[in-house]
This record gives C-alpha cells, structure tokens and sequence, in this order.
C-alpha cells in the first residue's frame, strides 16, 4: 500500500517537470488509446492548469459528439465555458493594459498565444454544440460565437506569423499555403461564393483528393477565409468594401486609422446584433464587448518591440504554429459545410469557410507536436469518411475520400493501430470501399477494444449499415433492436430501422417492433431527426390489422429510401443492385408504395449507378410526373425534390439538356421544410454556382 503511494508522489513530482502541452498529449493519446479512465484521472490533477483544462474540454467535446446525449452535451458546454472563463481571466483586460504600459508579468509571450488559441479552440467547440440545437436562436448564438473566435484566431496568428517570419523565415515550405500571407490583388471573395461552397457534386465526376500526407501547391486563396493580414482595405469589382473587410484591419505597428475603423466596425455589428441604441462612448463601448473579444484586440496597444525582443525558441513557435492551425482548419472546414441560409449570417459577422483551405490546415497540424496534432488525423478522417459521403460532396463516388483516409491510417498505425476510434474509421473506409467483410471485422475489432460505451455504439451502429448495405435484414434487424436498448438519444430512430428490417425479412412474429413505428411523433419541433421519423409513421397505416398485412415489398422500399438518403446505395455489391432493381421494378404504379414515386427514384439512382443514364433520366421523370399533382409541402415532398436535383445533375452534363437542368436546380426552391432539405440545398447551390 505505501509503494503504491509513494509510486503515485513520485509520477505526480516527475508529472510537474514536464511541459503542460506534453502532458496534455499524454492525456489525449490514452484517451484516443482506449484508457478513458486514466486521461480523466490525469487531466483531473491540474484543475488551474489551463492547458491541461482544455485537454479535458476535447475529451469531453467529443464524448458529446458520438453521444448526442443531453446531459454530454451540458457537460461538454459547461466545461467549454468554464475554459473561456479561465482564459479571458489570464489574457484579460487589466492584463492587457499592464503589458502595453510595460508593467511585469510573469507569463510568457508563449503562455499568452497558447492561452488565446486555447479560447479561440473552446469557442468554435462552443458554437458546434450551440449549433446542434437545429433552432434560429441557437443558429445566431453559434454564428456569434463563431465570430468571436474567428477574431482571436486572426489576431493570434498574424503575431505567431511575425515571431514565425522572424526565428524561421519566409521561405519555409513546411507552413500550409492556406494560411500564409498573401499579396494577391484578386478580388475578395465573399462567403457564398464558389470558394466557399463544396465543389460540384455530379454524379460521376469528383475533384482529385488532395494528398493525404502533403499540400496542394497554388491552391485558390479565398480572402475572406484566410487568415490575412494587410493594412490596406480591399474592395470588390464594383468599388463597394466587403464585409470581410475588417479582417484587414488588425496591423500590430501603431493604432492608425484602420484600427480605430476596425473597432468601430465592430462596436456597429455588435450594437446591431443585440438590438441596442448606445452612444459611442467608452462605457457604452466596453459593456458591448466581451472581456473575450477585447482580449484578442487590445494587444494592440503593445509596441511591436516587445514583441520582436521577446525571448521564444524555434520548436516553440512551430508547435504554436500547429496549434492555431488546428482551430483554424476546423474552423474553415465547419465553416464551410453550412446551408447557404446560414452562409448569409456568416457574411454578416464579416467570415466566411473555405475546405480546401481548412483540410490543408488540418495537414500542417496533424504534423505538430502538441495535443491536436492527433485530434487533427481524427478530424481529417471524419471528414474523409464521415462528411464527404454523407453530403454527397463528390456525388455517388463514395470512395473519393477513401485513398486520403488510408494513407492517415497507415501513417497512424504505430501509435493508434488498436484504438477503437482509428479501428472505426478503418471500418469505414473498407465499407465505402464496399469491402463489408472486413468492415464488419474492423468494426467488430472496435467494439472489443472500446473501452467507452459510445464508442462501442458508434460501431455498432456502423455494423447494423453493412448489415443493410447487404440487404441481410434480420442481421440488421437483431443489431438495431440491440441498439435500441443501448442508445438515449437515437432510440426511437433505431427501432423505426429495427421496424423496417423485421417487416422487409417478413418476421411477422415480431409485430411489437412495426406497431413501435406509429408512436414515432416529434417531441420536440426542430429536431430534423424526429420529424423523419413522424413523417415516417404518417406514410404507415394506423390500423394495426392493416399495418400487420403490408406486404414485405412495402418495407423494403423504406429501407431502400434510407440507403439512399445516407448515400450508401454505392456500396452496395452490383448483385445487391440488380436485386434492388427488380424489386423496384416489380411494384406498381398505383399502389404498394409507402411514398408515391419511391420505386421511380430510386431505381433511377440503381441504372446512374451502372451508369445507364438514359434510363435513369426515364426514371426521374415518370416519378416527377406521378407527382406532379401533388402538392410542394406534402409529408413525401422530398421524393420530388431529390427527383429534380438527380434529373438535374444529370441534364447539365450536356449542352443541349444544360438549360433545361439549371431550370430543374432552381426549381428545387419551390419545395420548403422536406426531409434533408438543408443537405440538398448544399449541393444545389454547389452546382449552381459551378455552371
């Protein structure tokens, strides 16, 4: 028993001598390495610490992600704020003045840009949680936030550049284009330009994936998604100042007129944002800003030759380099995946996301020393084979982010080859390489090494989707009925697949499952995931006799319609097509469908797969044309609505149709609150602007 004291006093003491950020690593690799319970118990002995706090602000943050459960969710958010609280104390106002009157403090220049990428990292986590509200005021609360970040990414890196420029020099090739100083006189590019929205989308085309282990050299800058730092103002073709104009107004040399234009420019947003009339003077100026938000302005009151005498190393100023990287490439690339609806709020508070820009960010810190070089590989890899599929970013070709995320995986293989989360995404790049034997073996593997019970779901979940994915219903079926007793939050969406599964294999003994489906009503108006469902249950009859007699074809349709709106019909095996084919060739036109036109969609998608396209086009329009009368916000509408983007994305191919398929995008606008509504909107308005 005293050995094992003594053991613990002497970790603690040997623990006390290491650099924060190096325990912080520590901290996250026994966390990404199936050691939950040790990262806690480590990140938990440095309450003050605040690089140690925002360690376990990560861990909590994506413990939310892959739960989605309410009380995570508060965790997560209450210990996010708790890191902002401590950061603005650190970096605070008071603080601010000493250093530019030259008082002593005894933190570092390096502690001080630590802690302020520390809160711009906090407060993009911030905004993603307030944005999973799926409501207006949690869309305002999160864009706000966001621009609060964005704020101290941009004045946090343009000093870490100066110091960086200044110990390394300008030529050096390891720094990612898409966040260096650029001269370009190019016009600016306002958010919800063709920079800032996903590339086209087409069904067989798809842009080259970006090296996973390197950069793309001369890559497209987007202005007003670079980190910039120019004293001039810029304008745009027709003379008139952007909004991302502000971005420029931040030069450290003196308080000239751009800066005090800057401040001014925020004081008006902010004053408009919450809806009060205030004389512009001190106090009223003060009380509209937060402490956050004057921290990451004020430096610069602090001469420049402070900062040029300040004593910081070559490693310590590339390690900073890929801290604020991560934040930064996270941030463009969330950024960037926005509806356009939401890319107008953006535009106002003066930011705007470009991917490419974001995952070479993400690149460069994954190449870093401290805690988010391994948070950035998982971020990529999320989005390789999370995020491309499921927004159809490059369309059917599911495989695209394939290549990327196994050379990330390959080069992690040392250090994570047995973690859970490392072994999920290798599960998913064998399934979108349609290789479900081995993703099932993969996401198998994660569950027995899991030591999290929401990593274990998220595995499950993927192996009840190969399941479907190999049109094995009643495998799929005992999966989800597993998860339903597992989950909190996604228990009434696994029994509607456990419903649909039971009724598509015809296990008519379980009738407990189906009937489950007619309770599936929204509690809570907003959530996109329970208005599925209650529109689900409105296409089923309320007869339990009736419901019990549909016939299996009825069932197999829904589950085909859920292959289709999570993008996986493309991995599914050309047999598994052929027999998804006949099926939908065999129902008729006047009945057996739980959505008029179900069968027409999706078996126009099976022969695009094929690429068969004249009968695929055939398909879209006689399901446009079943559906003609009906009316634009029928509970179904979004078999209409994916009609006319499929027939579309096909009918600009080509010259002669290129018209006629620009008409059919555009018409998707006619269709309002449908089921996916701001995923379609994302590709529409991808191709639109492509054209």
């Amino acid at each position: 028993m005293a050995s094992g004291i003594n053991e613990h006093k002497a970790n603690v003491v040997c623990d006390e001598e290491v650099p924060d950020w190096v325990l912080a690593k520590r901290g996250i690799k026994l966390l990404i390495n199936n050691n939950a319970r040790e990262a806690q118990e480590l990140f938990s002995r440095y309450p003050d610490n605040i690089t140690m706090c925002a360690g376990y602000s990560f861990a909590a943050f994506m413990d939310a992600l892959m739960t989605f459960e309410e009380d995570k969710l508060n965790l997560a958010t209450s210990v996010l704020k708790e890191v902002e609280r401590k950061c603005t104390s650190e970096n605070g106002w008071f603080k601010s003045m000493k250093k530019a009157f030259g008082s002593s403090d005894n933190s570092s220049l390096a502690q001080t840009l630590e802690t302020q990428i520390i809160l711009a990292d906090s407060q993009v986590c911030l905004a993603i949680l307030t944005f999973l509200q799926q409501d207006i005021s949690g869309y305002f609360k999160g864009g706000w936030v966001l621009r609060k970040a964005w704020k101290v990414y941009q004045s946090t890196y343009q000093e870490i550049l100066q110091l960086y420029k200044e110990i390394i020099g300008d030529n050096d090739k390891q720094l990612p284009e898409a966040v260096m100083e650029t001269t370009s006189t190019t016009p600016v590019s306002t958010p919800g330009s063709v920079e800032s929205s996903p590339p086209s989308s087409e069904a067989t085309k798809s842009e080259p994936d970006p090296p996973p282990n390197g950069y793309i050299k001369k890559i497209p800058y987007s202005h007003s998604a670079i980190l910039s730092h120019h004293t001039h103002s810029q304008h745009d073709s027709s003379g008139a100042s952007t909004p991302n104009s502000m971005k420029n107004n931040c030069s450290r040399s003196s308080i000239d007129a751009s800066a005090m234009t800057f401040l001014k420019k925020s004081f008006s947003v902010n004053s408009a944002l919450s809806k009060h009339v205030h004389k512009t003077d001190w106090s009223s100026f003060t009380s509209s800003l937060s402490l956050a938000y004057l921290t990451s302005t004020f430096h610069l009151f602090s001469p420049t030759e402070k900062l040029k005498g300040a004593q910081i190393d070559k490693p310590t100023i590339e390690r900073l380099m890929g801290a604020v990287s991560f934040g930064y490439g996270l941030f463009q690339l969330g950024i960037s995946l926005l509806p356009p609806s939401l890319l107008k709020l953006t535009n106002f508070l003066g930011f705007g996301g470009n991917r490419q820009n974001g995952v070479s960010c993400l690149m460069y810190a994954r190449e870093g020393v401290d805690m988010r070089a391994p948070l950035a590989t998982l971020s990529l890899l999320w989005y390789h084979t999370i995020v491309r599929p499921f927004y159809a970013l490059d369309g059917s070709n599911v495989q695209a982010g394939a290549n990327a995320a196994t050379q990330l995986l390959q080069e992690s293989e040392t250090e994570y080859g047995l973690s859970a989360l490392f072994l999920f995404f290798k599960g998913r790049v064998n399934r979108l390489s349609s290789d479900i034997p081995n993703a099932l073996k993969s996401f198998q593997s994660s569950v027995d090494h899991a030591a999290q019970r929401e990593i274990k779901i998220l595995a499950m979940h993927e192996v009840g989707w190969c399941h479907l994915i190999q049109l094995d219903y009643c495998s799929a079926e005992s999966t989800f009925t597993y998860l339903k007793s597992w989950s909190r939050w996604s228990r009434a969406f696994y029994s509607y697949l456990a419903a649909i599964c039971c009724g598509s294999c015809q296990n008519l003994t379980n009738l407990t499952t189906i009937k489950e489906i007619k309770n599936t009503t929204p509690t809570n108006r907003g959530n996109q995931l329970d208005e599925f469902l209650a529109r689900r249950a409105k296409c089923c009859p309320s007869n339990d006799d009736d419901l019990s007699k549909l016939p299996s074809i009825f069932w197999k349709l829904l589950l085909y319609e859920m292959l289709y709106l999570w993008n996986a019909l493309p991995s599914c095996s050309a047999q598994n097509i052929e027999n998804i084919k006949l099926d939908c060739e065999a129902v008729p036109t006047s009945g057996n469908e739980p959505m008029l036109g179900l069968s027409k969609l999706i078996l126009g998608c099976c022969y695009c797969i094929q690429r068969q396209y004249p009968k695929g086009i055939e398909n879209f329009k006689l399901c446009l044309e079943l559906r003609k009368d009906l009316p634009s916000n029928a509970v179904d509408a979004h078999i209409s609505a994916f009609s006319h983007y499929e027939l579309g994305a096909l009918m600009i191919k080509t010259n002669e149709t290129k018209a006629e398929g620009k008409t059919l995008l555009q018409n998707i606008s006619c269709y309002k609150d449908y089921d996916f509504e701001q995923r379609l909107n994302i590709r529409v308005h991808s191709m639109l602007k492509h054209l």
